[in-house]
């Protein structure tokens, strides 16, 4: 497999992008979304609840835009396939790609992931 040859102009589209993830994370709190559906009833009505003074039709085309991708995230954090080692290779694939602050984001996971020294430390005397 070719490595790609990043595109110059991908340095916008990767911060862009790069800080979506970011500014997204913020608002990934369970408690929050527990709070939103609660107060509009039913998920239906979500939509309506966060943009309430834009055009429905809009409000429609982003939400269908953003409910697969914040459903597939709670199905990646509810039962994760991704390992530090897909995480790093993923990671490459976006740096290679010219995405470097997604790839760094990737990377910033992947050291989450890890395991900490003192996780495998057996303390004196209970072994």
């Amino acid at each position: 497999m070719t490595t790609p040859t990043p595109a110059a102009s991908t340095h916008g589209y990767d911060q862009a992008l790069a800080e979506r993830c970011a500014a997204s994370g913020e608002h990934l709190a369970g408690l929050l979304a527990h709070a939103m559906l609660d107060v509009a009833g039913q998920p239906e009505k979500l939509p309506a609840l966060l943009f309430p003074d834009l055009d429905p039709q809009v409000v429609e085309r982003v939400w269908n835009t953003a409910l697969p991708v914040g459903f597939r995230l709670g199905r990646l954090v509810d039962r994760p396939r991704w390992t530090p080692d897909a995480l790093r290779r993923l990671q490459t694939a976006l740096d290679d790609a010219g995405y470097e602050a997604m790839g760094h984001l990737a990377a910033r996971s992947a050291r989450t992931l890890d395991p900490h020294p003192a996780d495998n430390n057996t303390p004196r005397g209970h072994a």
